[in-house]
């Protein structure tokens, strides 16, 4: 393999294979006689500048994804509601479990945000439906509020399915979700003595590999249905 074919598979990494393979044949044609080090350079001064924003934004979901879903959860009170009649211990794991979900819910944002902007319309979905959902956790569990909930749900369903590229978005964030929660249910169902080291780095592992897969699988879906 020559070096303007590596670079391009580089390149493929970042960006799609049209875009790398001009990018690579505009600096041979551009620096017909630049040595293997300034190539070389300049190959990977090209991969920070179209990976630093997925780089920044696979770092900053966790922190900024849990941040917020636990701020929407103190912030609006939880155990001032009602619990619609059900046991107690029952909306304490409902709840947990739909906490967990938000968190991954808000990490898909989160990196959606830093990655296509505020003004992308994956961004625009995750933000309603990261809202929607945290909000789902303190206020379902009363039969008012679960009323008003389930029309704004409805509603934004209808919306998102009212047009292709919302509908893409809708799903794309459901898969990148989805396949998330598989990944981190997949770590905590794996036997283990939560007491030993190897508990400690099965936590460590999931912190580190969710986020890399959400934000993967994120961009798979984006580019192959709305970034064409």
């Amino acid at each position: 393999m020559d070096k303007a074919n590596a670079a391009e598979w580089l390149l493929r990494r970042v960006v799609d294979r049209a875009r790398a393979s001009e990018l690579v044949g505009d600096h041979l044609e551009a620096y017909p006689d630049a040595g293997g080090l300034r190539f070389w350079l300049s190959i990977s001064g090209l991969m920070w500048r179209f990976s630093w924003r997925s780089l920044v934004g696979v770092a900053a979901s966790p922190v900024l994804g849990l941040t917020l879903a636990m701020a929407f959860f103190v912030f609006t009170n939880p155990d001032a509601t009602g619990n619609l009649g059900l046991p107690d211990a029952m909306v304490f794991q409902v709840k947990t479990y739909l906490l967990g979900m938000s968190v991954l819910l808000w990490m898909a944002t989160m990196f959606s945000l830093i990655r296509l902007g505020w003004r992308d319309v994956l961004t625009g979905v995750g933000l309603v439906a990261s809202v929607l959902w945290s909000a789902s956790i303190s206020f379902i569990w009363q039969r008012t509020s679960a009323t008003v909930l389930i029309l704004l749900w409805a509603g934004f369903i209808v919306v998102c399915f009212s047009g292709a590229k919302r509908r893409r978005a809708f799903w794309i964030l459901c898969g990148a979700v989805g396949v998330a929660w598989l990944a981190a249910f997949a770590l905590s169902a794996f036997p283990h003595d939560p007491y030993s080291v190897f508990g400690k780095w099965q936590f460590l592992t999931a912190v580190i590999l969710v986020p890399i897969l959400e934000s993967r699988v994120t961009m798979g879906l984006y580019g192959r249905f709305l970034g064409r």
